[in-house]
C-alpha cells in the first residue's frame, strides 16, 4: 500500500481560509459533514503537487479508489471518509459521488496542458464542480444537486485558483489556462514558466479573468431561488472568490510574481455580509 496518513484527525481548513469562513455560516452538524468532504478533496489534490514519481501517484490513486468501494462496504479506512460517511449515507449520495476529484487528479497525471476552454471546463468539472455538488447535498440542498449552479460554482472557484496560482502552477510544468487562448494573445507556454509579463500576458489574464467572473457570477445568479440560509455557505465562497479577482485586476494581474489574497478580516466581513 502506499504511504498514506491514516492517523490524519485534523479538524477543517485552516482559520483565515476562505473556506474556514464560509464553513461557519453552516450549522455545526453540516459543518462536521462539509468539513470531512473537503478533507478527502484536500488529501486527493495534494497527489498533484507533493508526489513526483508517476507510479507512486497511480499508486495512492488506486488505493483511493478502493477507498470508495470499501467505503460501499463501511470498510473505508480513512479518517475524513470514515467521518464522510453517515453525513452521505443520510443525504442518500453514494460514494461513487466522490470519484470526480480522483478523475482530476487522474487528469493532471496525463497532461499538463489544456487545448481549450472546453476541456479545462472539463478538468474543473471533476476538480471542484462534483465536491461543490456533493456539499450542496450535505447542506440539505438535494433539489441543487440536479440545478447547473452548484457544479458551475466549483468550477469558477476552480478557475480562481488556476489564475491566482499560475506562476507557481507554471513553474512546477502546468498551465491552467486553455492553449488556444495564449495562442489567441500571442502567448507562449514559456514564456509564462519564465514569468514574462507582457501586453499580450496582461490582455490574456485580462480576458480570463473576465470569463471565471462571469462564470462565478452566473453561478450565484442561480442560488438565488434556494433558501438563503441554506446556500449561504456556497455564496461566501463565491463572493470571495470574486473579491480575490478584483484584488487580481487591481494587482494588475501581477499573477506571475506574487501570491494575491485577501486579509483573514476581508474575508470574514465578505463572508457575513455577503447577499
Amino acid at each position: 500500500m502506499p504511504s498514506i496518513d491514516l492517523t490524519d484527525t485534523s479538524d477543517g481548513p485552516p482559520p483565515g481560509s476562505s473556506t474556514y469562513y464560509a464553513l461557519q455560516r453552516c450549522p455545526p452538524q453540516q459543518r462536521t459533514g462539509l468539513t470531512a468532504l473537503l478533507r478527502f478533496h484536500v488529501q486527493v489534490r495534494s497527489i498533484v503537487n507533493a508526489v513526483s514519481d508517476l507510479s507512486v501517484a497511480q499508486a495512492k490513486l488506486a488505493w483511493w479508489n478502493a477507498q470508495l468501494i470499501a467505503m460501499e462496504q463501511g470498510r473505508a479506512e480513512h479518517p475524513a471518509l470514515r467521518a464522510l460517511g453517515p453525513f452521505m449515507q443520510a443525504s442518500g449520495l453514494s460514494p461513487q459521488a466522490l470519484r470526480g476529484v480522483i478523475d482530476s487528479v487522474q487528469i493532471d497525471l496525463q497532461q499538463n496542458r489544456w487545448m481549450d476552454r472546453a476541456a479545462l471546463l472539463h478538468y474543473a468539472k471533476a476538480c471542484s464542480g462534483q465536491t461543490l455538488r456533493n456539499g450542496a447535498v450535505l447542506l440539505g440542498l438535494a433539489s441543487l444537486a440536479d440545478h447547473p449552479a452548484a457544479v458551475e460554482l466549483g468550477v469558477g472557484l476552480r478557475l480562481t485558483s488556476s489564475i491566482r496560482h499560475l506562476g507557481r502552477d507554471a513553474a512546477q510544468g502546468r498551465i491552467y489556462l486553455p492553449l488556444d487562448a495564449l495562442l489567441r494573445h500571442g502567448v507562449t507556454a514559456a514564456q509564462i514558466q519564465q514569468r514574462r509579463m507582457d501586453a499580450g500576458v496582461v490582455a490574456l489574464l485580462r480576458e480570463q479573468t473576465a470569463l471565471t467572473r462571469q462564470t462565478l457570477e452566473s453561478a450565484l445568479a442561480g442560488l438565488v431561488p434556494f433558501p438563503r440560509a441554506q446556500t449561504a455557505p456556497l455564496r461566501a465562497l463565491g463572493a470571495m472568490a470574486l473579491a480575490l479577482l478584483r484584488e487580481i485586476e487591481r494587482s494588475d494581474y501581477a499573477v506571475l510574481h506574487q501570491r494575491i489574497s485577501l486579509t483573514p478580516l476581508r474575508k470574514l466581513w465578505i463572508s457575513r455580509t455577503c447577499s
